[in-house]
Parts: C-alpha cells; sequence; structure tokens
C-alpha cells in the first residue's frame, strides 16, 4: 500500500533526486531543482510549490514525487492547481503509486479552493499522456511560450 505525505524541508534531497530523475527520463535539463532551491521555494509562508512524495510503506524511501502550484484562470474566474511534475520510479510503476499520489493532489487542489487542476505535460511523452487520460484527464492543445530570465531583464529595462 502506497502511503502519500506532504513533503518537509529535510526531503529536499530527495526531491531535488526525484525531480531530475523525471527531468532525465524526459530528456530535458537535470539538476537544476536542486536541494538548495527546493528549500527556498518549497516551505515557508512564502513558498511558491508545495511537494507531495509517495512511499512503499509509511517511513520509506519516497519513490514518487509530485509538486503543485497554485494558479488563476483570469478569462474564467477559476482557481486553479497545477500538476507541475508527477514522477515514480520505473521500478514502482503499474502499482497505483502515481494514482495514489494524484488523488491526494486533488484532495489538496479541492483543499485549496481549486476548481481544476491543470496538467502539463511533454508532447512525447507517452507514459504520462495515457496515464492521464486513463484516469480522465482531457487533452487541451495550447501554445506554451516561454521567457527567460535574460530576455525578462531586457523587455523589463522599457518598464517606466
Amino acid at each position: 500500500m502506497v502511503h502519500v505525505r506532504r513533503a518537509q524541508a529535510r526531503d529536499a534531497d530527495i526531491i531535488a533526486r526525484l525531480s531530475a530523475a523525471a527531468a532525465e527520463e524526459a530528456g530535458e535539463l537535470s539538476g537544476l531543482l536542486d536541494a538548495e532551491h527546493v528549500r527556498a521555494h518549497a516551505f515557508g509562508q512564502a513558498a511558491l510549490f508545495e511537494a507531495w512524495l509517495a512511499e512503499p510503506e509509511r517511513r520509506a524511501r519516497p519513490v514518487g514525487l509530485a509538486l503543485i502550484t497554485k494558479g488563476y484562470d483570469v478569462r474564467r474566474a477559476v482557481a486553479t492547481v497545477v500538476l507541475a511534475e508527477l514522477y515514480i520510479d520505473p521500478a514502482h510503476r503499474r502499482g497505483g503509486a502515481a494514482r495514489i499520489l494524484l488523488s491526494n493532489v486533488a484532495k489538496r487542489a479541492i483543499e485549496l479552493g481549486a476548481r481544476e487542476l491543470s496538467i502539463t505535460t511533454g508532447v512525447g511523452n507517452d507514459i504520462a499522456r495515457k496515464f492521464f487520460a486513463a484516469v480522465g484527464a482531457q487533452e487541451r492543445q495550447a501554445l506554451a511560450y516561454m521567457m527567460r530570465a535574460d530576455v525578462m531583464e531586457w523587455l523589463a529595462a522599457e518598464a517606466r
């Protein structure tokens, strides 16, 4: 039976390790979310995200991770929670851990007053696409733009 719990600051190294594994599996940059960033951004009153861990049993080494942020759809006036990361160690897949972790995320989203859970994944991530479809998530096409910090600084220089 999988146990899910909200991460604590002492879990920063585990969160960073699982996040790096997820990024590596997706063929993306890894190691950018290190333990120092986790401690600075996931805990305290000014936390930017929450981390949730899945353990194969209570107090066992975590094998799964979910990272969520709060959001708001201004066009529809709807509070949302954004699932920024969902990862289960490959050795623990196909046993229900991802579904249990996601069900806890859904419960947390409801507690936060969200009316939607926004999920993003890479277009080529067939494993994630099949999983999310299986749990009832509907695929929505959208374009996403990303502005790097150097471009933000360049653009911000024009602000008055």
